[in-house]
C-alpha cells in the first residue's frame, strides 16, 4: 500500500498534513539522554501517504490524545494493585498505539515496563512509571503541537 510517485515530504501528493520543511516541524525533538526522538512524524506521514487520506491517522491522533490521561491512569492503578494481566494489558496497548503515532520514545519505554510485568517485577514496573507517564504527557502534546495543530490551520484540498 504505498503511494506512487510521491515522497514522503511531499504533503500535496499524499493529502497529509504536515509543513513540507522538516525544520519547521516542532514534532521532533530529541530527549536528552536517550537518544531517541520523542516522537518521529514520519510514521503518520508513512501512513497517510499508504491511505491516501490524513483522515483516518488525523482521527487516530486525536483519539491517542483524548484518551491519553485514562491509558495511563489505569496502567498505574494495574501495576500498584499488581494485577500483571492488566498492566499487560495496558502497557501492551500503550506500546502499540504509541508506534503508530510515532512516540518512538514511549513505545521504548512502554517495552521496557512490559518486560519488567512480564518477568513479574512489578516492583520495578512501580518505578518506572513516572518517566513513563512524563514521557507520555511530552508526547501528547507534542502530538498536539506537530500534528494536530498544523493539521488545524493547513489548507484543505477537495
Amino acid at each position: 500500500m504505498s503511494s506512487s510517485g510521491s515522497s514522503a515530504d511531499d504533503s500535496s501528493a499524499n493529502g497529509g498534513c504536515f509543513p513540507s520543511s522538516r525544520d519547521s516541524e516542532p514534532g521532533e525533538r530529541e530527549i536528552p539522554g536517550p537518544g531517541l526522538p520523542l516522537l518521529d512524524l514520519t510514521v503518520l506521514r508513512q501512513l497517510e501517504a499508504e491511505l491516501g487520506d490524513s483522515g483516518v491517522a488525523r482521527s487516530f491522533v486525536k483519539d491517542y490524545i483524548a484518551i491519553w490521561e485514562n491509558r495511563i491512569q489505569y496502567l498505574m492503578r494495574s501495576v500498584a494493585d499488581d494485577d500483571a494481566d492488566a498492566a499487560m494489558d495496558a502497557v501492551l496497548s500503550l506500546k502499540t498505539s504509541s508506534t503508530m503515532v510515532g512516540g518512538v520514545r514511549l513505545a521504548q519505554l512502554a517495552g521496557e515496563l512490559e518486560e519488567a510485568v512480564r518477568d513479574g517485577n512489578m516492583g520495578h514496573a512501580q518505578s518506572m512509571l513516572d518517566d513513563l507517564a512524563e514521557r507520555g504527557s511530552e508526547t501528547v502534546d507534542e502530538l498536539r503541537a506537530g500534528y494536530v495543530r498544523w493539521e488545524s490551520q493547513a489548507p484543505h484540498h477537495p
